[in-house]
């Protein structure tokens, strides 16, 4: 070097420094890390200076080709987070359907309808409908003595998927069970041959039209094959080998409980319908087994 013991202004060296490393680059393409240490020593800087100010500058380079990477390609990188996303909810859902998909399988419920807390599925053979005191089906009695209910607006419903002697699967709200039986409040009722079902439903749009005109005095003189309960398991009326199907008024049901049996033979005098699926009549007072009830209040 020229003049070797001149002086160079603190100032100025870094400038030097530069400005030699810029023509020493445009000389050589690639540099060792042992070179720019040899370098450095020539300068008296220390070699992890050197190391630091390498790790610095690809530190700042990474940085500015992500930067220019997701500027040039943003559509990607959405695209890919949008897969990612994706995914993970494809995995989530296939995994909520298994385990609902198991649950259904694993349980007792038609149609994939699961039952609630209160609720049991039972399955029976159907033996007649249930008719309320205007005639209208408003449920099924099974084999079994089970006695399955349904809101009577929706008895075309029931007349179309089920019939007597079809087997069904019924869920539903089990009643009180007494000796004289047990209700099931039904939710869901499905033919198992036919897959046909009835679904318990909201209010009706419009109220089934009665004829009146229809009500006529039934006399009826015949012995009980089955007795009838609501809810709570209390006698609310009765069916007759004829088929005939017998509503009670309360004060009535409540003496029956004492005396009431299978085989009991009942004649009354009662006002009622004569429909398709037999006939159905209201009595307040009846003879059993040579007992008049209701007890005279006298």
């Amino acid at each position: 070097m020229n003049n070797p013991e001149q002086r160079i202004n603190r100032e100025l060296a870094p400038e030097v420094f530069q400005l030699a490393a810029e023509l020493y680059a445009q000389k050589q393409q690639e540099y060792s890390l042992e070179e720019l240490i040899l370098i450095g020593e020539e300068a008296k800087i220390p070699a992890e200076f050197i190391q630091q100010a390498l790790d610095l500058v690809q530190a700042k380079k990474q940085k500015k080709w992500q930067l220019k990477f997701t500027k040039k390609y943003p559509k990607l990188k959405l695209a890919l987070l949008g897969c990612a996303v994706t995914s993970v909810t494809l995995i989530v859902g296939a995994w909520g359907y298994h385990q609902i998909f198991t649950s259904k399988t694993n349980s007792d419920s038609p149609v994939g309808i699961l039952p609630g807390e209160k609720e049991k599925k039972h399955t029976g053979n159907v033996e007649r409908y249930l008719l309320n005191k205007e005639g209208l089906v408003n449920g099924i009695l099974l084999h079994n003595a089970k006695q399955i209910t349904l809101p009577p607006h929706l008895h075309e419903q029931i007349l179309a998927a089920i019939k007597p002697g079809d087997t069904v699967e019924v869920v539903g709200k089990l009643g009180t069970p007494s000796v004289y039986g047990q209700e099931i409040e039904g939710n869901v009722i499905t033919n198992t041959e036919t897959k046909a079902v009835v679904t318990k439903k909201g209010k009706p749009k419009r109220k089934h039209k009665v004829d009146e005109n229809s009500l006529t005095l039934i006399k009826i003189n015949d012995t009980v094959q089955h007795w009838l309960v609501d809810d709570d398991g209390k006698l609310r009326g009765a069916i007759l080998t004829s088929g005939t199907q017998v509503h009670l008024v309360k004060p009535l049901a409540k003496q029956l409980d004492q005396v009431a049996k299978i085989g009991s033979r009942i004649k009354a005098d009662g006002v009622g319908r004569r429909t398709n699926h037999g006939e159905v009549v209201e009595v307040i007072s009846l003879d059993i087994d040579g007992k008049v009830l209701p007890h005279s209040q006298n």
